[in-house]
This record gives structure tokens, sequence and C-alpha cells, in this order.
């Protein structure tokens, strides 16, 4: 759950790019949506910049025949994701793993925060909305399990909307938590993920941060990697001291916030471990070393 800065592009600007090679008989009908998707570009934005995504009903029905609505859907499938087409370009730089000069970036998924960008996500998914297929500010980096698990979930009222990457930070404040399962018998310990939202927050934005973490199955997916975590963990704390554990993993904790945003997998499982007088007083014993690290 990272903020980033929304891509520089105009929305006619990539809509028109993306169908400047199409053949005169699809180009003429093509053409005739531009005024249409720029619209639906302006009218998104200040939804958007107004967490009120929920309202844009009006756009989910346009254009109304299905033939339409394939080709604009089409738009980005065949004119922006394939090779040398006209919107690749465009594509590659939304998805933005790569550089000027096709380095590879430290490009982490800014809807989980813990896979690598491979493709974008339609933050309204463009079979609902095709006027929306190309337009950048819909159009979000994401990694393969984030897109692929959100599927074509739609808000319906203000509390089902997911966090907006490109306009929504909540970054000053660390709502995502986490909690120590105990382990019982042979069992691993294991972490619960929740949203401990500021005490000033609206009910409507806790709904919001609670749909974000149900929508791409955050707790089960980071629940999958604290393991191989709390393995090290416990491997490094044979050789600290009692009284310094809690002090360590307050300053592990601080090692995973990500560009200055608490809300990260690693932030929340460090600070409920330092938090948990069970862990710290010698419950990370409790399963060998051994054990954990295989």
């Amino acid at each position: 759950m990272q903020h980033i800065d929304p891509p520089p592009f105009d929305a006619r600007d990539v809509y028109t790019t993306c169908i400047g090679n199409a053949r005169p008989s699809s180009r003429e009908r093509l053409e005739s949506f531009t005024d249409a998707v720029a619209d639906a570009a302006s009218a998104y934005e200040v939804a958007a910049q107004g967490q009120a995504l929920h309202t844009l009903t009006g756009l989910a029905t346009a254009p109304t025949a299905p033939r339409d609505r394939k080709a604009l859907e089409g738009v980005y499938t065949h004119r922006m994701v394939k090779d040398r087409t006209p919107g690749r370009r465009i594509y590659e730089a939304l998805r933005g793993t790569t550089d000027e000069e096709g380095r590879r970036r430290d490009n982490r998924c800014p809807l989980c925060g813990e896979g690598l960008v491979t493709t974008l996500d339609h933050h309204l998914p463009k079979n609902k909305y095709p006027l929306l297929s190309v337009v950048p500010v819909n159009l979000i980096p994401a990694c393969r399990d984030c897109n692929t698990g959100k599927l074509v979930t739609v808000p319906v009222k203000a509390g089902d909307q997911t966090l907006h990457p490109y306009f929504d930070d909540f970054s000053h404040h660390p709502w995502l938590r986490a909690r120590l399962r105990r382990p019982r018998g042979n069992e691993q310990p294991s972490m619960k993920f929740f949203v401990s939202p500021h005490s000033d927050w609206s009910d409507t934005l806790t709904e919001r941060l609670q749909t974000h973490l149900k929508v791409f199955d955050l707790d089960y997916r980071y629940s999958l990697l604290v393991s191989s975590h709390i393995a090290s963990t416990n491997h490094d704390l044979t050789m600290a001291h009692t009284n310094d554990i809690a002090f360590w993993l307050e300053r592990k904790a601080e090692g995973w916030r990500y560009r200055g945003n608490p809300n990260t997998m690693g932030y929340a499982l460090f600070k409920a471990l330092a938090a948990d007088e069970w862990y710290v007083n010698g419950g990370w014993r409790s399963s060998s070393v051994e054990t954990n690290l295989e």
C-alpha cells in the first residue's frame, strides 16, 4: 500500500496514439469515441480525488452496444499491451519496471507492497468501464497476484473502494497491524494482519482499508511470507541478550519502512513481535531453530 505519482500522460493523447494504426474501417468508429474517453477520464479523476469512484455508475453503461464495448476493450488488449503496437511504449512507461536505458527498477507493487510489478491493473475493470480501458490514471502498476486476485471487483458504495495508489496516501499513520498467533503443540507461530485506523479517521475510510485487505487477500498472502522471517529472527535472537530483544525487534521494524511508509508486511510483523511479551520473554524458543529454518 504505497502512494505513487500519477502518470504524466493525457488520456486523449494516449487513446489517439493507441488507435493510430487502426484500419480506416475501424478507425472512424474508434475515433468517434475520443471525446467520450476524454470526458470519462476527467470524471474519473474528479471522483478519485474525492474518494467517490463508486458514483461513476453512468460510465459503466456507456457505450451501450456490445460491439462498441468490445472494440474499446480491444484498444487496451490489442493496441497497448501487444508488442510493436502504437501504445506499447506507453504501456511500458505506465508499468515502469525499467528505466529509459532498459535497466530494471526496484518496483514493488503499490497494492500489496511485496510483489514486483509485472503488469497493469485496471482499477475499475475494463469490461465494466470500457471507456476507461486506456485511461492512464485507471491503470495501476501491479504484481501478478494483485492483478489476478482482484478480478472484476466494482465498488457499489464508498466503503467498497480499494486504495488508489495515485490518489490515496495514508502513509502518515501505521494502520496495517499484526497480531502473533502463539503456536499450539508442534505448530509454528503465525500472524494475523488487520486494520488499526487512526482515531480521527471516518468509518468509511476504515471500511475502505478493510476492503483493500480483503479484495487483495493480504492477510492470507502475508501469512504465507512470515514463517521464513520468524524463523530467521528466531535464529538471530539466539545471539541477543534477553533485555535487548524488544528494542532489537523495534529497530528491525523501522528497517521495513518503505520510502517512509510504515504500512508494510515487515513493519507490522516486527512491531507485533516486539509488543508480544510471550515472544520477547522466550516464546521465540518454543520451536527449535533447526525446525524453523527448514
